[in-house]
């Protein structure tokens, strides 16, 4: 609504709009804002960008002013400005702060083409060499269909090469003297002004990005991931994430967000392989997430668990269920999850030191032996303890020497203490 409103003003008053270079942009530093009344309305469009940088350039000037000459008010709207100046007899190269692509192009997780991409580069190969070469002599009927084909193709393709492809076809068919065919290029627009809309991203991250992660190819993927980091998923967690930091315009701050995520790999203009780099990593992230029980997020370093360890908890009855039950109830981020990794070593201890017992136990005897883990639980106590492993959690709740659990993380050498803190008749774990 914001946008419908602004645009309807801007109607209205045709209100002064001033051109300048805005690095800042997150989508992309190369890019030219159109301001107004010192707030910015937005950039100047990828297909006329490298013209406004000429005619700044030209001017000599930090910014030049432009008048509105149209205005689409809808949604994602647009509006048209004009710039007074000399004809242009050549286009200046384009400054560049530029991107740098080049580390996402070799030697990553790659997806391979999906069936609409193979049908799209399919259709492009006949558009570039048969039909759009000479568009006034091409064949009507065959040329609507592999556009359709294309952009049925297109309509999720995110990457530069088919960004630049939608441009260059809509400039050969509007410059048709066949009334039929500059129509065709109608569609090819709408597409370019929808590509990022809501109702495309909302798409774009449900029923697509579903059918993506559940393909056959992402199977593949996942599947040849899952054997090579076999018992070391934290550490091709932090891998996958090393990778991804390295994204511009700060991307990784939303990699739980994959709306924000595919406008901006969009408008930042990515080169298709790159773009598959990092949309596989994406879903691998997501897959390695899932498997380690954990949010789709960013994270910082010291909330990455070690491997080695069982990482996904199980619904016990027990006194490891109340302590996780606690931490869910009583306790910030960080101290939910120092207590989770607590249960994970706990759980890890237990099943290492016991193998044999554990295997022992036939399904009654289990059952016996949670019930009367869950009757000690419950019976009252004054003190809430955790204990190292020289006592075993099988004896978690009985009576021990050592009055407090330290925990040294590998990864930073620091100490973690659990210690209880009485408040009224009750127990609060307290980690410092």
């Amino acid at each position: 609504m914001r946008t419908k409103k602004m645009l309807s003003w801007v109607r209205d008053e045709a209100p002064f709009v001033v051109l300048k270079p805005d690095p800042s942009c997150r989508h992309n530093p190369d890019a030219v804002a159109a301001r107004v009344l010192g707030t910015r309305i937005g950039y100047v469009g990828e297909d006329w960008l490298q013209t406004a940088k000429s005619l700044l350039a030209q001017s000599g000037e930090q910014m030049i002013m432009a008048k509105v000459t149209e205005v689409a008010v809808e949604e994602h709207g647009w509006l048209w400005v004009a710039v007074d100046a000399q004809e242009l007899t050549q286009l200046a190269p384009l400054s560049s702060m530029g991107i740098e692509w080049e580390p996402w192009l070799s030697d990553l997780p790659l997806l391979p083409p999906s069936d609409d991409e193979e049908a799209e580069q399919e259709a492009a190969f006949v558009l570039d060499r048969m039909l759009l070469q000479h568009v006034d002599g091409a064949d009507l009927k065959q040329l609507k269909a592999y556009l359709n084909i294309w952009l049925r193709g297109s309509r999720h393709d995110l990457s530069r090469e088919t960004r630049q492809k939608r441009s260059l076809y809509i400039e050969r068919l509007e410059s048709a003297q066949d009334k039929e065919i500059r129509q065709l290029a109608k569609p090819l627009k709408q597409q370019r002004t929808s590509i990022c809309g809501r109702p495309m991203l909302n798409e774009r991250t449900g029923k697509w990005w579903q059918e993506q992660m559940a393909s056959d190819s992402v199977a593949r993927l996942w599947q040849q991931w899952r054997l090579r980091n076999a018992g070391h998923l934290w550490s091709g967690l932090r891998w996958i994430d090393g990778l991804l930091r390295q994204l511009p315009g700060r991307l990784y701050e939303d990699i739980g967000q994959l709306d924000e995520i595919f406008s901006r790999l969009y408008y930042m203009n990515t080169p298709r392989q790159a773009l598959q780099s990092i949309l596989a990593l994406t879903m691998l992230r997501q897959l390695t997430c899932r498997e380690l029980g954990i949010d789709m997020r960013p994270m910082v370093e010291d909330e990455y668990g070690q491997d080695g360890i069982i990482t996904n908890l199980m619904d016990m009855p027990t006194t490891i269920g109340r302590v996780v039950a606690f931490g869910e109830t009583r306790c910030d981020r960080g101290q939910k999850q120092t207590i989770e990794l607590l249960v994970h070593w706990l759980r890890d201890d237990y099943e290492q030191s016991h193998p044999q017992e554990l295997e022992s136990l036939a399904e009654d005897t289990q059952a016996k032996l949670a019930n009367a883990i869950e009757k000690a639980a419950n019976k009252p106590t004054n003190e809430f303890k955790v204990y190292p492993q020289d006592g075993s959690t099988a004896n978690m709740g009985c009576q021990m020497q050592s009055p407090q659990f330290q925990v040294i993380p590998s990864s930073t050498e620091q100490q973690a203490k659990l210690e209880s803190n009485k408040k009224g008749d009750e127990d609060v774990a307290i980690i410092k």
